[in-house]
């Protein structure tokens, strides 16, 4: 039996190369769109002030947003106890000690001003 290989004409190699090389070039240039627009909406995110706290978030949300480190919020709410790993809100953590959540803002309000104003000196 012969052997019945299909052949490719010239032509249509030259139009699936081209093909190709559309393809990549289109695909470059959708990572460079998306990858510009990414680092730019990251910049703007870290670069962000400081939002107002309140009783939805939690004290990890609360030191990436206000730009403190993680002790200073602890420190604040409940000294020597890890929060930062524990999905609680400021609601949860007030019910949890028994008292008010605006009374925790104020306090974390308090100890961020304090934190930044000795970063400053």
């Amino acid at each position: 039996m012969p052997d019945r290989r299909h052949k490719i004409s010239d032509r249509h190699i030259r139009l699936l190369r081209r093909l190709a090389l559309v393809l990549i070039v289109v695909a470059v240039a959708a990572t460079v769109i998306f990858g510009m627009r990414a680092a730019s909406s990251s910049r703007a995110w870290y670069n962000a002030p400081p939002e107002q706290i309140e009783g939805w978030m939690s004290p990890r949300y609360i030191a990436m947003s206000q730009h403190v480190p993680p002790r200073v919020i602890e420190n604040t709410i409940a000294p020597g106890r890890d929060l930062m790993h524990q999905k609680k809100t400021l609601y949860d953590i007030a019910v949890a000690q028994n008292t008010d959540v605006e009374t925790l803002i104020i306090a974390l309000e308090a100890s961020i001003a304090d934190f930044k104003e000795r970063k400053r000196d």
